[in-house]
């Protein structure tokens, strides 16, 4: 038998054969518009004013100077004139406290959220302004000398000493004059031990027995850890 006769090699495209023509432009692909990248892990857009905002507080944004004590900053300070409730009223914040903003707006959502059905339906009535002081102050824990940074000293903690109601009534906190405000005082602790890492008042010392002391201190592993009382 002949042996079969081999096949010579394809010659390459590119050794003189025609390229195919170019593809019409009607059926060339539409050009696709892809998306920004995502950030990189750990950044963070800071829209807490505007949040803030877009709820109903009325704030500004505000610096904080050089301070006798050089840890003494915030973060994101914030100046609140008053918080919105969800029925439309407003808290006003006689005081205007300056904040970390992250505090403000765990106030915010405490104050509508929890404190204001607590007032309801304790003292049927509403709120219409909350006594704070400065919230932001340059000083150690409780003013005594020598001791740890206080939270006010980060725009970290806001107080709350007395609630105006519609109508003029207040209420003092560490005032209390029956049951119902001693189990309203309990209450209020007890709910914004939910929002906050820290809630003291009337009973825990003598510091704050005329006061709600809230603040978000990172306590704990994780930073999330509660200490109320």
């Amino acid at each position: 038998m002949a042996p079969a006769k081999a096949t010579p090699p394809e010659a390459p495209r590119d050794a003189g054969q025609p390229l195919p023509p170019p593809r019409p432009a009607e059926l060339a692909p539409a050009p696709v518009s892809l998306p920004p990248p995502a950030p990189e892990s750990g950044a963070t857009v800071n829209d807490c004013p505007a949040s803030l905002l877009a709820e109903g507080a009325t704030l500004n944004k505000v610096t904080i100077g050089a301070q006798s004590d050089s840890r003494c900053a915030i973060a994101d300070p914030v100046r609140i004139e008053s918080l919105a409730l969800r029925g439309g009223q407003r808290v006003d914040l006689p005081d205007r406290p300056t904040v970390d903003c992250a505090v403000a707006q765990t106030l915010a959502h405490f104050v509508d959220e929890a404190l204001e059905p607590l007032v309801k339906g304790t003292f049927n009535a509403s709120m219409v302004a909350l006594e704070t002081g400065p919230g932001f102050e340059c000083r150690t824990r409780d003013h005594i000398a020598g001791a740890k940074l206080s939270e006010h000293a980060n725009g970290l903690a806001i107080d709350i000493a007395s609630i105006t109601f519609a109508g003029g009534r207040v209420y003092h906190v560490g005032k209390l004059a029956d049951e119902a405000e001693r189990g309203f005082d309990h209450a209020v602790r007890a709910a914004a031990c939910g929002y906050f890492h820290t809630a003291l008042g009337p009973g825990a010392d003598a510091f704050h027995a005329s006061h709600w002391h809230l603040d978000l201190e990172s306590r704990g592993r994780n930073g999330e850890s509660k200490f109320c009382q």
